[in-house]
């Protein structure tokens, strides 16, 4: 008699099941989540095929953007994760999103403030929208106004960041940047400018302006929307 709890390797499956011959036969748009992650992953454990694995990391950690900001000490702990197999998840999600963003910026020029949601939405939605702490960046342009570099400039608590305005100055005048743009998450996931906000922008504008570069606009990163404080006319 055969046991129930018995899990066939996905090396004898059916041929059209497997996730590697999937990929191979009909291309990797077309296939599921958890077969992708399954292909990473290579191998399952004693009690679960690597397609049953990816799934559950998959629901435990909210999908590919949770499994990205997970550490690997929070991967280990997962009943069936090793070392290897969390430097094997965490190396591709990195690539996926080092390729997303090159794609990003050698794209990109940033003349309108829906240039600039555009922008944000595309490079920083999947670093910050689910942050319990806001993080404040600046996107430094050149003179055509495409993006040369993207820094960090603070972390915060999660209703507000302290940005020192010496810090960024400084990253202008390394890069000889132009332009540049602010952008900053509120972890509440409403994107609505406080007075807060708007009192930074204004102060940061003066003080780039006496470098000879020009803040453009500061978007700020919401649960479902992003808000121009330019489109806004709060600068």
């Amino acid at each position: 008699m055969s046991n129930p709890n018995y899990k066939i390797p996905i090396k004898e499956w059916i041929v059209s099941e497997r996730p590697r011959e999937l990929l191979l036969s009909k291309g990797p748009e077309h296939l599921p989540d958890a077969k992708l992650l399954a292909i990473i992953l290579r191998t399952g454990n004693k009690e679960e095929t690597a397609e049953d694995l990816a799934r559950r990391l998959l629901n435990t950690f909210g999908g590919f953007t949770g499994l990205y900001r997970a550490s690997v000490e929070e991967l280990l702990q997962i009943k069936g994760m090793g070392k290897a197999k969390a430097a094997q998840v965490k190396a591709a999600l990195e690539i996926g999103k080092r390729f997303l963003q090159n794609e990003t910026v050698e794209e990109a020029r940033i003349t309108t403030p829906e240039d600039a949601v555009e922008y944000a939405a595309r490079y920083f939605s999947s670093m910050l929208v689910n942050e319990g702490k806001e993080h404040f960046w600046v996107l430094l342009l050149d003179r055509k106004n495409r993006p040369i570099k993207h820094v960090e400039i603070s972390v915060g608590s999660s209703i507000q960041t302290t940005v020192d305005p010496k810090e960024i100055l400084k990253q202008v005048s390394l890069t000889s940047a132009q332009g540049l743009i602010l952008i900053h998450n509120h972890p509440s996931g409403d994107p609505s400018p406080s007075r807060e906000d708007v009192a930074v922008t204004k102060q940061l504008k003066q003080a780039c302006e006496l470098v000879g570069a020009q803040l453009l606009d500061h978007i700020i990163v919401g649960k479902n929307q992003h808000v121009s404080l330019a489109r806004e006319k709060l600068i």
